[in-house]
């Protein structure tokens, strides 16, 4: 296979697997994030059907339930369907351990696993080959379900037969298995963050870990593809929540942004930074004018701010008075000039503006480099940091007029 053949397959899974996530990521209802998940399990792996399993108490003993199922090949009808969570099925193996598993010639293993297959294989007329089964576990360690996929296919276009299936089935791989348990710990994560909303900042930190490992080779070939990521970055934009008072990104799917930031700048091996905007003086124009005026104070520095990034940039509300502003491919040389810019319109505002108020803020960086290991919170505190240094200057020029 020549290079440009790979660097377009590469292509197209960076893309498949972004626009997943982003699919996943405005997604609301449970139902839509499972049936999503085991369809694009399939279709990524050329599987030629697939069961997604979640876990039920019933009477005080766990079951799984057959949830969602589809097979290319025959009319799968055991969607509803039971089966206790032990070790006498490949699934509930699965979720018992909580650990993946994949068989790759089914036919040659004889043990207790196989049971249930043989079952569901005698009443629909099928004949399952290879079969790999994951398990999707939430924040605490339980195991919420079982996504399992079967039988993988030479080509997606095949449908089995009895007289095909044998010559027309190729191995899983382990590349196959960490992308669908990818998939999986993204969902349970996804469906967590429904149940318990303040959970919210979590998100996909196990896709970073399969991309990594399966284009770490590749690297080179990654870094072509920046600006084809960077347009799929654009398009997470579009479906972000934004905060009602300035028209800016919300702190939690500015958290989400930022964690996916630190993962495209890991595969671009490109710096971003990071700036923590605190406004100063704010309660006491609450307290002198009312936080109507406090409002309107806000909004006309959130403006500011959009006008002064770019396309590609964001900035987010982090709390009452304090922003975040992520400047994407940029180093703190260039950090100090996009502030500069922001520093002359709040100037050119006061100046200009017959409102009682004047804007005046602090604001501090944390430059993120490819080959560093923060998390997002890093950053955070980082840059925060480096704002109240700011404010503290400040204030020691206040109290010490030249």
């Amino acid at each position: 296979m020549n290079e440009q053949t790979v660097s377009k397959e590469l292509k197209n899974l960076i893309r498949k697997l972004s626009k997943i996530g982003i699919a996943i990521s405005r997604e609301k209802n449970i139902d839509s994030i499972l049936e999503m998940i085991l369809n694009e399990s399939i279709d990524i792996t050329n599987s030629d059907g697939g069961t997604l399993y979640t876990v039920k108490e019933i009477d005080g003993q766990k079951y799984l339930i057959i949830t969602f199922a589809k097979n290319y090949s025959i009319d799968f009808q055991f969607i509803g369907y039971k089966i206790p969570l032990d070790e006498k099925s490949i699934a509930g193996f699965v979720a018992k351990n909580a650990i993946p598993v994949t068989i790759n010639n089914i036919q040659s293993v004889q043990n207790s696993h196989l049971q249930q297959f043989k079952f569901f294989d005698k009443a629909s007329g099928y004949t399952t080959i290879n079969v790999m089964a994951v398990p999707m576990i939430d924040y605490q360690g339980n195991v919420i379900g079982v996504l399992q996929v079967l039988n993988k296919k030479k080509s997606k276009e095949i449908k089995l037969t009895s007289e095909n299936i044998f010559q027309s089935i190729v191995e899983y791989t382990k590349e196959d298995e960490e992308i669908v348990l990818s998939l999986a710990s993204q969902a349970s994560l996804l469906i967590e963050r429904i149940h318990l909303y303040q959970r919210i900042e979590k998100n996909i930190a196990n896709t970073r870990y399969a991309l990594i490992s399966l284009f770490n080779s590749m690297k080179q070939v990654i870094a072509n593809l920046s600006e084809d990521i960077l347009l799929e970055q654009e398009e997470f934009k579009k479906f972000a929540t934004l905060d009602t008072l300035t028209g800016l990104f919300t702190r939690n799917e500015g958290m989400v942004y930022l964690e996916k930031q630190i993962q495209l700048s890991k595969m671009n091996e490109s710096h971003f930074v990071v700036c923590f905007i605190d406004v100063d003086g704010l309660k006491g124009v609450n307290d002198t004018y009312g936080h109507q005026t406090g409002d309107e104070l806000l909004k006309n520095f959130s403006q500011i701010l959009k006008e002064s990034i770019r396309s590609y940039d964001i900035a987010f509300r982090y709390g009452g008075d304090e922003f975040v502003v992520v400047l994407s491919k940029a180093t703190l040389k260039e950090a100090n000039i996009v502030f500069a810019r922001i520093q002359d319109k709040i100037n050119k505002f006061n100046i200009s503006s017959s409102n009682t108020y004047k804007i005046d803020i602090s604001y501090g960086f944390a430059e993120f480099s490819p080959e560093s290991n923060f998390t997002a919170e890093d950053l955070i505190k980082i840059a925060d940091e480096n704002m109240y240094k700011m404010k503290k200057e400040k204030k020691v020029k206040k109290s010490c007029p030249s």
